[in-house]
């Protein structure tokens, strides 16, 4: 019930709040998505590694749990997306539903939550590695939806997030300080990339509602739902026994890997022009299913 109160229903009450709005203010949903980005995102990574204090052996498992996950994740949508006839946008917003998952606002409070403070500081840098991943195989996969392999390359390039993580790891790494009021700008400027997240999440929700569900989407929705949920954190636990992460970091890892579908799967689909409303719809279900497979999972690791 506390997981419920504090953690699900707050991101629910927001995105809510924004879908009712929407009827009536009309947001230009276009407009935040490219805000969130291009600007809010990269601040929140950067501030993220900038302020990290875990050490740089514990990050290189945890990314190379995540990005192994990934790969044997997007080998297998990549299957399913051919079984399920998807193509085209419809097939990027399917792979992005299974590869991204809402690590950052959904992710790092039931971690707080579960774990304390040194579980927030090893869950944000999963935020982070899982944050640059959105930001190129993410976005590689968005665009080829319309466009060649070269074009979404290129596309890839243009992302600002990559170039914030590179600094903001440099930064770490080399132990560097900026400037008082430029670190602070740079925070403000993260933080409100959660709400405005929601708020896209939940103007597109507004509009799938109102256009209505194609029947068509149903198979592949579930199939999302049970990847997302189920095999991704079967799948990192896994990796974390193969690679000898431990402790605290196998347990934030593994729970950071069963988060529902990311809000940035619906900001890219809108970006790119992939298939927003079964995007929006897979970041529906799938939080909704969370509540009870992250139920059965913290019982299971606490």
């Amino acid at each position: 019930m506390t997981v419920l109160l504090n953690v699900v229903l707050p991101v629910f009450l927001v995105a809510g709040v924004t879908a009712l709005a929407h009827d009536r203010l009309h947001f230009d949903v276009q407009t935040l998505s490219r805000a969130v980005f291009y600007l809010f995102a990269p601040a929140l990574v950067f501030d993220s590694l900038t302020n990290s204090d875990v050490g740089g052996a514990e990050l290189g498992q945890i990314a190379a749990v995540l990005i192994l996950a990934t790969a044997i994740l997007w080998l297998l949508g990549t299957l399913a997306a051919r079984l399920l006839r998807l193509e085209g946008p419809s097939q990027a917003a399917f792979l992005n539903a299974i590869l991204l998952m809402n690590a950052g606002n959904f992710g790092l409070s039931v971690n707080l939550f579960a774990f304390g403070q040194p579980g927030l500081a090893r869950a944000s840098l999963f935020f982070t590695v899982s944050a640059v991943l959105s930001a190129s195989l993410g976005v590689y996969i968005s665009a080829a939806g319309r466009a060649s392999a070269r074009t979404a390359l290129k596309e890839v390039a243009s992302v600002p997030m990559v170039y914030a993580a590179a600094i903001g790891l440099l930064l770490n790494l080399t132990g560097w300080q900026m400037p008082g009021p430029l670190v602070k700008s740079i925070h403000l400027l993260g933080q409100a990339s959660v709400p405005v997240m929601l708020s896209v999440l939940g103007a597109k929700l507004a509009i799938t509602l109102r256009t209505g569900v194609r029947a068509v989407n149903l198979p592949a929705l579930g199939v999302v739902t049970v990847t997302r949920l189920a095999i991704a954190p079967a799948l990192a636990c896994g990796l974390a026994a193969l690679l000898g992460l431990d402790g605290l970091a196998r347990d934030v890892t593994i729970v950071e890997s069963a988060m529902p579908a990311a809000v940035m799967t619906t900001i890219l689909a809108t970006e790119y022009d992939a298939d927003s409303s079964f995007a929006a719809l897979a970041v529906l279900v799938t939080t909704l299913a969370s509540l009870l497979s992250l139920t059965l999972l913290l019982n299971l690791l606490t």
